[in-house]
């Protein structure tokens, strides 16, 4: 019958979908572990020789640089919340790419959540299939707008 899917092409069909899967409860963990200031699990969604690309950060790659510098700037605020969207995949084999939006508000005491400052960007991430599941190889955040101050300047202007 012509048409009719292979048992190749659904089996093709169903490793998108699971990868699709797997990239997107990925980056739900690189989110979560960083609003809970688990930095070394934060750095752990990263290949060993991770880039993490901040516009006022430089490239710092590594695991262990990858804790210390979001922990270094984040460990300030009580509050934290990364929020994700536009999530767009492209999977390669054992390669993917994404690009999606960053919405990240944070407050430095949680009982004063109207004192807070926020931002919002451009996404751009580079994975690797290791065999430890997806990881993060490259990452870089391009920030788009801010609201409020970020009195100390960790996030720039």
């Amino acid at each position: 019958m012509a048409g009719q899917p292979t048992l190749e092409s659904l089996h093709k069909r169903l490793q998108l979908l699971e990868d699709k899967d797997e990239l997107n409860t990925l980056l739900n963990h690189y989110c979560n572990t960083a609003d809970d200031h688990k930095w070394d699990e934060y750095a752990a969604t990263f290949t060993p020789d991770g880039v993490l690309g901040f516009e006022n950060w430089g490239e710092i790659v590594g695991r262990d640089k990858i804790s210390a510098a979001a922990g270094g700037a984040e460990n300030r605020f009580q509050g934290l919340q990364h929020s994700m969207t536009n999530m767009q995949f492209t999977i390669n084999e054992d390669t993917a790419s994404a690009r999606c939006y960053l919405w990240f508000a944070a407050t430095m005491d949680t009982t004063k959540p109207h004192e807070y400052h926020a931002f919002g960007g451009h996404y751009r991430f580079q994975f690797k299939r290791t065999s430890e599941g997806w990881r993060i190889s490259r990452m870089q955040l391009s920030k788009v707008w801010a609201q409020n101050e970020d009195t100390e300047g960790v996030f720039g202007a």
